[in-house]
């Protein structure tokens, strides 16, 4: 009978079988096993901004299983960009601004239905007005969360130089590591 034995390497412990020659079937079913030791990444909060695209839907479904598998709390932000008038028009503006936060907050409401978010699961529901990138990163911040999963639209050429990219901008402000999903790449969930 061939003997397992165990071995340590980058922190994960392997066991390999001592005997140098398997057959092929052999070596599939007796495949190296790791067994994994406490974990060493822990996260508590994980931000998702969401502007209501595709895209930003597809960052969310990517964040879930993230949250599931660590034990996260989600908070959904979406940030409306404020529209520049003169100032005598100030005060009507701000009745219409608190419509569209509450418009905006039912919308983030049905996004957790429609992707069946056990509510559990979303600890906040966050609506900002701003600039998108610096109220995601302030609330990055202010929140001290773990990560950011955003999404980009892939812009590129005349688009991208007017729109600009508030991926790229968040991923230079932000004061955790930001995980952004592409339109289109390898799917890994």
């Amino acid at each position: 009978m061939k003997k397992l034995t165990p071995r340590k390497k980058n922190g994960l412990k392997k066991t390999t079988k001592s005997a140098s020659r398997r057959s092929p079937s052999s070596r599939r079913a007796t495949a190296a096993v790791i067994e994994l030791v406490p974990a060493k990444l822990k996260l508590s909060s994980i931000l998702v901004p969401i502007d209501f695209s595709a895209e930003s839907k597809k960052a969310l479904r990517y964040a879930v299983p993230f949250a599931e598998q660590f034990g996260a709390k989600l908070t959904l932000l979406h940030v409306v960009e404020p529209v520049a008038t003169p100032d005598f028009v100030t005060f009507p503006l701000m009745m219409e601004n608190d419509r569209i936060v509450a418009t905006c907050r039912a919308k983030l409401a049905t996004v957790a239905r429609q992707q069946k978010l056990d509510p559990k699961l979303v600890e906040k529901t966050l609506v900002r007005l701003g600039q998108p990138f610096h109220e995601i990163t302030e609330a990055a911040r202010t929140l001290k969360v773990d990560v950011i999963v955003i999404s980009t639209h892939g812009y590129t050429g005349l688009k991208h130089a007017l729109m600009g990219s508030t991926a790229e901008r968040v991923v230079r402000h932000a004061p955790c590591p930001v995980l952004v999903v592409r339109e289109k790449e390898k799917e890994f969930i």
